[in-house]
This record gives C-alpha cells, structure tokens and sequence, in this order.
C-alpha cells in the first residue's frame, strides 16, 4: 500500500482573508489606547512634592498653601505682614502671623456660662433610710421645724432647733432665740455642743414676706452656711432644704411668698447649696402643686404651715427617700439598697 497521491497533489487553504487582518489590527489599536490612557492616569496621580511652610525668626509662616481658619481682624503684627513687610512671602503673598489660627478670640462680656439650676443640682431618690438614720441628726429652722416639736414628730431623736420667727441673720449674729422645749439660747451654741453629723436647715418662709427681702436673706444665708461648716466641721453632711411653697391666699397676703419669687430664691439657694459643699433637698418635688403651689391635702388653715398628719408626713417620707448615699446608712428593709 502506498501513500496516496491525492494528499500531497491537494494544496492546503489559506485561513483567513481581508476581514482577520482588520479584525487584528483593531485589537492592537484597543491594546494601544488602554495603556495611553493608564499611562496618562497613572502620570497625573503622581503626588507633587509638597512644600512644606517656612516660619520666619519673629514667629510668621510662609508658603501656606491651603487657607485656613481666621480669627477675623488681625492686630498691628499681622496688619504689617499683610501690607507686604518683612513678614511677606518673597513672591509678594503676605505671610499669616500664627496668632491668626484657631477659634476666635473671645472678649470680657462676649459670652455667659449658664450654672445648673436646681433639677441638677438636687439629690436624687436614694432608697429609704430608717428614722434610725436622724439619731445624730438635727434640725434648724423656723416655725416649720418647731412643728417636729409641737405635733411630736418621729424622727429617732434628732436635735430640734426651731425657732419661730427667726431667719438665717439671727444665725450668724448669735441672736438669742427661744425654742418650744429649752427655752431661749443662742443655736449655734446649741449645735455647737452636739456636733451632729447632719444638719437640716429649712429657713426663709418668715424672712420672705415682703417683695424685695430676697437679696439680704441670700446674703445671711450664704454666711450662715460658712459659720456653720466652720463650727461642726467637714464631716458634716449639711442639707440645704428649699423654701416650701404656700397657698394662693397665703401668697396674695405675703407677696414675697408667690410661687415665682420663691422658685427664684430656691435657683440661688440651689447654686449656694453646690457652692458649699453641701446637699440641696428640693422640698417642691413633695409639697407643691401643678400650679406651684402647696398641695391643699398638705396645708394647715392658714395656707403657710404643714398639717400635723399629712403634711408633716410627707415631708419626713422625702427626707427618708432623699438621703446622700452611704453604704453606712441605716437602710428601711426593702428598699433599694438594704441589705
């Protein structure tokens, strides 16, 4: 057998034709253009070298590129650097003196800073003390305070210093005083001698009577709080109680006593309160209405005073619910946090 002829007679075809060629020679045109393009993208990322600002010797940069935040107007230094002195750039851009950076300067007067006001400053509810809790405690106050006295309020043998008719004035000018059980004595002699570890002060329903007597109350009551802290020492823990509000005819009697101007003496007693190191009690939280005023189930005839029952009791369930915590306290079963 041998090969056959025909396979060599026959001649091979040609692939292709005119259409391949152009087809090919479109592909490299496409090839060329992508790295035209990634070679101009990749030419234009390039990063210049940045240049970084110059500081002269009197404290001015130069060659700063990108503006940035102004005081507004600049002061004699800056004025000359700008007018092209020796503070300007050598291609004539004025320099930026560095006092100019940064947040505007601020001038006396400009702005307030507004205090916290006594929804912040006021001790929160801390758990229940037991009335085992007043056995070291005493109480200064006026007419109000005497009522511990007169309607025998339990308060597990704390120390009552009510005086009627008194402010904190008689306090620090060691008026003498008369209480409802020892008769007349001078209370910072009292305190003096029993050296409570608490003390509740609650004064200025009387002083407050007449518009106008809130400025020289204030006053005596932020130097009471001194004289006091001087006589019973760090260790004690001084609330500061907020002045109660009274009934509408009570208020149209004593205009001092009208729900807004009190709210206002409390706002400074509050601030003293922070400012003294001592704990603000603040009493409206119990005894006043939606109207701001004393609730009427709370009230005694004549709008001014506490009932001996509801009254009274509300206000001792506030001062046993709003001690200042201490692991210490002597905690009523069940409460938050007893034992």
């Amino acid at each position: 057998m041998g090969i056959s002829h025909d396979y060599h007679s026959t001649g091979r075809r040609r692939r292709g034709g005119p259409g391949g060629v152009i087809r090919f020679a479109g592909a490299v045109a496409g090839i060329l253009l992508v790295s035209f393009a990634i070679t101009t993208i990749l030419e234009h990322g390039q990063t210049q070298p940045e240049e970084l600002p110059t500081v002269t010797a009197n404290g001015t940069a130069q060659n700063i590129l990108a503006p940035l935040p102004m005081q507004g107007a600049a002061d004699s230094t800056a004025d000359s650097a700008v007018s092209g002195g020796e503070n300007a750039a050598a291609d004539g851009t004025p320099a930026v003196t560095l006092e100019q950076f940064g947040p505007a300067r601020q001038t006396a007067g400009a702005y307030s800073v507004k205090a916290y006001d006594s929804s912040v400053i006021r001790q929160p509810a801390s758990g229940q003390v037991d009335l085992s809790y007043f056995s070291d405690a005493a109480f200064l106050g006026d007419s109000l305070t005497v009522g511990f006295s007169d309607y025998k309020i339990n308060l597990g043998g704390a120390l009552i210093c009510g005086y009627t008719g008194v402010g904190p004035d008689a306090i620090v000018n060691r008026s003498a005083v008369k209480s409802s059980v020892r008769g007349e004595e001078v209370a910072l002699d009292v305190l003096a001698a029993a050296q409570p570890k608490k003390l509740y002060i609650l004064l200025g329903t009387n002083t407050l009577t007449t518009v106008g007597a809130a400025d020289r109350f204030l006053a005596y009551y932020g130097q009471m709080l001194d004289v006091l802290r001087q006589t019973l020492g760090e260790d004690c823990v001084i609330y500061v109680e907020s002045i109660p509000p009274v009934r509408p005819e009570a208020a149209a009697e004593k205009p001092g006593l009208a729900s807004d101007i009190i709210r206002s003496v409390n706002e400074q007693l509050a601030l003293l309160a922070a400012d003294k190191g001592c704990v603000y009690l603040d009493l409206w939280e119990t005894l006043a209405d939606g109207e701001g005023n004393l609730k009427e189930v709370l009230a005694a005839p004549d709008g001014v005073h506490f009932s001996a029952g509801n009254g009274y009791g509300a206000w001792v369930t506030y001062l046993r619910n709003h001690a200042k915590y201490s692991a210490d306290n002597a905690w009523t079963p069940g409460s938050a946090y007893a034992g």
